[in-house]
């Protein structure tokens, strides 16, 4: 019944990640394509998420208000899209899938099919870490206490104040909300539902970086999202991207590797491409926006790679306006880069 749920629960979030990318193009007039739109989705989501947790968490509200907020807001924009972007919505799985099954229906086959094998091999794998104990511990006495980062994740022990290494990011927040709607525990739930959702974003964003290197080649973008998802099965370190694929996958350093860093690298071949169009700058802000909420290793990796990306592109065509629209997009890995430095020097947050 766990599994059953837990597989709800992933096509829901599928359906939700649709949702806000369709409510965000439409209150901001963006017309990306119908994949764009779900990858778009995902990091506005846990954007948003961390707009709406963050200030509780500083301010050590109970966990339950947390999640009824959070079931407000996300009614509003399930609203505002429906009524809105009905059409946008309809016409979403016709032509990001159907279209895609009618070209392309046995390769399209054989890279769910290997996509789903390597869902089914995460789930058998065993990891035991500390980490894995600490993020999962967190999100269980989440649930059982009604507050949050109030107490040590790993010991169960009242703490003083937040540990904003961890506090700043709102990822296991988000965990400890599903698993309070569902009832499932902290580990099932990151095992059968985050861990999933890692691998399935990772392909996603692998075929939309395919479509941006082979603009007229579906066949190509298919071929390498298929290539490196094998790629990935012959992992041998727990040093590689491809462990914190398969076997910590539900851990945040896990979406930093798989999901962010690869977003972050579409989002500059789309600036490559076509710097003018109001998608690419307004996808990179997403990513950036979220890339903290998502994983706190992405805290300096995000913005030092769009830098590098957008004065290499300015070098070769100087163009100021390129410069401040990136300083834009990064803003808010500088604000929690600031706020973490403080940290680090002693600002804290009582809790109690």
């Amino acid at each position: 019944m766990q599994l059953a749920v837990c597989v709800l629960v992933l096509l829901l979030l599928g359906i939700e990640f649709a949702v806000f990318g369709v409510a965000a193009c439409r209150l901001f007039r963006l017309s990306p394509r119908g994949y764009e739109t779900a990858i778009l989705g995902f990091f506005v989501y846990f954007g948003m998420f961390q707009v709406v947790a963050l200030p509780l968490i500083f301010l050590q509200r109970p966990f339950h208000e947390l999640v009824f907020l959070w079931l407000v807001i996300a009614a509003a924009i399930n609203i505002y899209a429906l009524w809105q972007g009905r059409k946008e919505l309809g016409s979403l799985l016709y032509k990001s899938f159907a279209g895609l099954w009618r070209n392309r229906g046995l390769l399209l086959l054989a890279v769910i099919l290997l996509v789903l094998f390597c869902c089914f091999f995460a789930a058998l794998q065993q990891y035991l870490g500390w980490d894995t104990s600490y993020y999962v511990g967190t999100v269980d006495i989440t649930v059982r206490t009604d507050s949050m980062y109030a107490y040590d994740g790993a010991s169960g022990a009242p703490v003083k104040s937040l540990n904003l290494r961890y506090a700043i990011s709102t990822f296991y927040m988000h965990s400890a909300l599903l698993c309070k709607l569902t009832g499932i525990s902290g580990m099932v739930l990151h095992r059968y539902v985050v861990g999933m959702l890692c691998i399935l974003m990772h392909g996603g964003i692998l075929f939309a970086i395919g479509r941006q290197l082979f603009p007229d080649e579906e066949k190509k973008a298919l071929f390498l999202t298929g290539l490196v998802f094998a790629l990935h099965l012959g992992f041998h370190t727990n040093y590689t991207v491809s462990d914190f694929l398969l076997v910590r996958g539900y851990e945040a350093k896990g979406f930093c590797a798989n999901v962010v860093i690869p977003a972050v690298f579409y989002a500059m071949l789309c600036l490559w491409k076509d710097r003018q169009r109001r998608e690419h700058w307004f996808l990179t802000f997403a990513v950036c926006f979220a890339s903290v909420p998502l994983s706190m290793s992405a805290l300096v990796i995000v913005p030092a790679m769009v830098a590098i990306a957008v004065l290499a592109e300015w070098l070769a065509e100087p163009r100021w306006a390129i410069l401040w629209r990136a300083f834009v997009c990064i803003l808010p890995n500088v604000v929690y880069m600031v706020l973490y430095f403080m940290y680090t020097k002693g600002l804290r947050i009582t809790v109690g």
